[in-house]
């Protein structure tokens, strides 16, 4: 009966090709593909909640709810024991989590996308589906990723000084979402993230090459 209830998602799921079994065939509405290029099992399935939500206009709310989900799994032992145990039986695995999903008043979207995953067995990968689902919900809003890592907290002076820079690597309409990481190991300067640019112009890295160089023969 789970199965037969569940809606777009499953469909979604077929034409990535996750395998969903026991799911109607596939409906005529094309998918519509994430922002950006990912690969794995759990990009399928973030692709077809992607395109699901999209088609239904709820991507924040299931943004949303696949972060509360994530955010359960880690903070809550026995969820996410739930969520890994390999000898639940894969039907209770479904029943339970689409029933406690809809306690929680979450879209059936959302439900239904975790449905799909017990009965495949894949509840295990509900971190790295999160995780994928979020850089590509900073894609569709045009968010890029970037991270400073200094030996010791920044300034408010140099943090802007740093924001200003990375946003200077960024496209005309993007908008820079920088986290700040300390990290004492690398003594001094800074390791700049900033989507795919890496610029590492750490103290700790000059020393290491500079020990290279002295290795060399002469």
């Amino acid at each position: 009966m789970l199965r037969q209830a569940a809606s777009s998602i499953s469909r979604d799921l077929i034409k990535t090709p996750v395998i969903a079994r026991g799911f109607a065939t596939a409906e005529k509405t094309p998918l519509i593909h994430p922002p950006v290029r990912q690969f794995g099992l759990a990009a399928r399935y973030c692709a077809a909640l992607y395109s699901c939500a999209t088609k239904k206009q709820i991507l924040p709310t299931v943004d949303a709810e696949v972060k509360q989900v994530a955010e359960m799994a880690k903070t809550n032992a026995k969820f996410s024991s739930f969520l890994a145990n390999p000898s639940i039986n894969k039907k209770k695995k479904e029943e339970f989590i689409m029933a406690f999903l809809k306690e929680l008043k979450f879209s059936e979207t959302t439900q239904n996308l975790f449905g799909v995953m017990a009965s495949n067995g894949r509840l295990k990968q509900t971190g790295q589906v999160a995780k994928l689902f979020q850089e590509i919900m900073m894609a569709h809003r045009g968010e890029v990723p970037a991270r400073v890592t200094s030996a010791e907290p920044l300034t408010a002076e140099q943090l802007a000084s740093v924001t200003t820079q990375c946003k200077s690597y960024l496209e005309e309409g993007k908008t820079l979402v920088l986290e700040q990481k300390v990290n004492p190991a690398i003594i001094g300067g800074l390791i700049i993230d900033v989507g795919d640019k890496h610029i590492d112009l750490s103290i700790d890295t000059k020393i290491r090459k500079m020990e290279a160089i002295l290795r060399e023969p002469l």
